[in-house]
């Protein structure tokens, strides 16, 4: 078998002797900008395999065009082919920046390939995590291919001149993690602060974070722009990026009750007029200072939740509660810790307590945004009754949360009402009411004809697999095709894998082998094009099941290369290993209701 043989080390500072004919990037940054140390590794990458990396690049233009702003022009923006994360959801997958980060890390891959050359980044300590994230997934995917080369990190103890206090822990942490993952020895801590100096800023993040934490700027200035920056760093998941900005508008604020019209009017020279409910941050969001104090109080709030450190968030909503703010100001933060509550500690008793606080404050409320705020209560409130499996009484609480929205139309409130027709169809599915869980889903196609691919591609596959469960075999398939279709018209290879390997383990459970394996080798050629080692192995495993093949070697490799998903990899493993083709078959992917699967091999937990 052969070895993984990509050498991946991390040096504390900078080694006296380097690898010979090494390709030597700075990816170090003095600012936590999403991408500010990959775009030097991506440029180095240009000038050492120029024609690899202008081909990946013309054929991923919308990925390219959000790391290098502008460079192609006439393509798709990303976000016509991707989905973001969900602030009122709380929910952090990103499947713009897995698409980024992965043509980032396919790049790296195919220099190192190409050139033979050791490649060495210095600085990676003052590294931002976003790029480093692309790092990690590029020697997963090497290990992949058995690509033998050598990645060396240098200076990873060196701290960057700008820094979130609060997060320092959290990017310790950070980096240890990717030293695991990247299956390298892990270096010292923290080390000394570099004299490093800030970069001209490239895009509209680095823009507003170096405004943030100029001292030469107007505290109006600074505090309107650490705004601007914690919006945009929300679509990078640049969690250090949005955590510094909140920590600076925070220091800035003083009593100075001209100050929020001075921030106002800063916001309005700075903004570029975008709005989107997946956060719900723009010019309604200013107000007095203790309204922008609990605004930041909420950000940094996102974000530990976000980062894993959940009791730091729930102290977040909680100094935001402590501000005195509007009575829905005071609901939303409320429900914020209702969430976390639920979906991160699973105390469902004291979510409801938030929610009842929430809803107290809404009586004092003339808001035009009451029943929104209403809604959105109410639309956890569900979810804890439905956790407890107490579905009637989620079945309450869905309906008082529709009739708050049902005449409402803005983004926020179109946003909810999606929320409550998929909770609705989820709430029938579990209750095992297949046909009214079919009916509900379908109600999305008399809202709009319009429905691009991506709203299409999670609409069909969900529609898939009420069918499935109803017992409607042929039509389930049929949707689960179409669903893969979508994903094929918009190049998603990702999708593509997850229905493909799913599709094959239907038809091998039926016992017909040939046209699982028709399926199991797209999945195979997908799981290749994302670089993913455990969806190669469960893809070649399930070919092999369905081929009545004994030779597990090739899925066994793949499967030993994995460093993601560790408990279902120990799953295939233990299969592969013993050569016991019923266990192999237990562990391949089953379809499920839901297309919805976590960016893990560009998460860092």
């Amino acid at each position: 078998m052969r070895p993984h043989a990509l050498a991946v080390s991390v040096a504390g500072d900078v080694p006296s002797v380097l690898p010979a004919r090494a390709l030597e990037v700075d990816a170090g940054v003095a600012l936590p900008v999403a991408f500010g140390g990959l775009r030097k590794v991506l440029r180095a990458c240009e000038d050492a395999a120029p024609e690899v990396v202008g081909a990946l690049s013309r054929a991923h233009p919308s990925e390219w065009n959000r790391l290098f702003p502008g460079s192609i022009a006439g393509v798709p923006d990303l976000s016509d082919l991707a989905l973001t994360p969900s602030e009122r959801r709380l929910h952090r997958e990103s499947e713009q920046m897995f698409w980024v980060l992965n043509v980032a890390a396919k790049a790296i891959v195919e220099t190192l390939r190409a050139s033979g050359r050791p490649l060495v980044l210095h600085g990676a300590g003052e590294c931002d995590l976003v790029s480093l994230r692309a790092v990690m997934r590029a020697a997963e995917w090497s290990r992949l291919e058995g690509l033998d080369g050598t990645l060396l990190l240098t200076g990873w103890s060196v701290r960057r001149p700008h820094g979130a206090l609060a997060f320092e822990a959290r990017r310790q942490a950070y980096l240890d993690a990717l030293c695991d993952r990247m299956r390298a020895p892990r270096a010292s801590g923290p080390g000394p602060v570099s004299s490093r100096t800030v970069e001209p800023a490239v895009d509209l993040e680095g823009r507003y974070l170096q405004l943030a934490v100029d001292g030469s700027q107007a505290r109006e200035v600074r505090v309107a722009a650490a705004i601007l920056a914690i919006r945009s760093c929300f679509f990078t998941t640049n969690y250090e990026g949005a955590m510094l900005a909140a920590e600076q508008g925070l220091a800035l604020l003083d009593t100075d009750a001209a100050l929020p019209g001075r921030v106002a009017q800063a916001w309005d020279s700075l903004d570029t007029g975008f709005t989107t409910p997946a956060i719900e941050i723009d010019r309604s969001s200013l107000g007095d200072v203790e309204e922008l104090r609990a605004l930041f109080a909420r950000c940094m709030g996102v974000v530990h939740v976000f980062t894993g450190s959940h009791e730091a968030a729930m102290e977040a909503f909680g100094l935001g509660l402590a501000c005195r703010i509007p009575p829905d100001l005071v609901a939303r933060l409320h429900m914020f810790r209702a969430l976390t509550l639920t979906k991160r500690f699973g105390q469902l008793p004291n979510a409801r307590t938030e929610v009842e606080a929430g809803l107290a404050a809404l009586e004092r409320s003339t808001s035009p945004d009451r029943a929104l705020q209403e809604g959105w209560l109410r639309n956890v409130c569900a979810l804890t009754w439905f956790q407890e499996r107490k579905l009637d009484k989620a079945v309450v609480e869905e309906k008082l949360a529709m009739r708050c929205v049902g005449d409402l139309h803005d983004a926020s409130a179109t946003h909810l009402k999606i929320n409550l027709i998929s909770n609705a169809s989820y709430l029938q599915e579990t209750a095992r009411q297949y046909a009214d869980a079919i009916a509900t889903w379908r109600r999305f196609e008399k809202i709009s004809a319009k429905w691009g691919a991506n709203f299409a591609k999670h609409h069909c596959y969900r529609l898939a697999g009420l069918e499935l469960g109803a017992g409607e075999r042929d039509a389930a398939v049929e949707h689960f095709t179409a669903a893969y279709a979508n994903a094929d018209e918009l190049g998603d290879s990702f999708h593509r894998q997850v229905i493909a390997a799913e599709l094959g383990r239907l038809f091998l459970d039926e016992q017909q082998p040939a046209t699982a394996v028709e399926w199991f080798s797209r999945a195979e050629e997908h799981a290749r094009a994302v670089g993913d080692p455990l969806k190669t192995a469960e893809s070649l495993a399930g070919l092999a099941v369905a081929g009545g093949r004994t030779d597990w070697t090739e899925a066994l490799r793949c499967a030993q290369a994995s460093t993601t998903w560790p408990k279902e990899t120990a799953a295939l493993l233990d299969g592969l290993t013993r050569g016991d083709a019923k266990a192999v078959h237990a562990a391949l992917p089953r379809a499920r209701t839901k297309l919805n699967r976590p960016f893990d091999p560009v998460n860092l937990y």
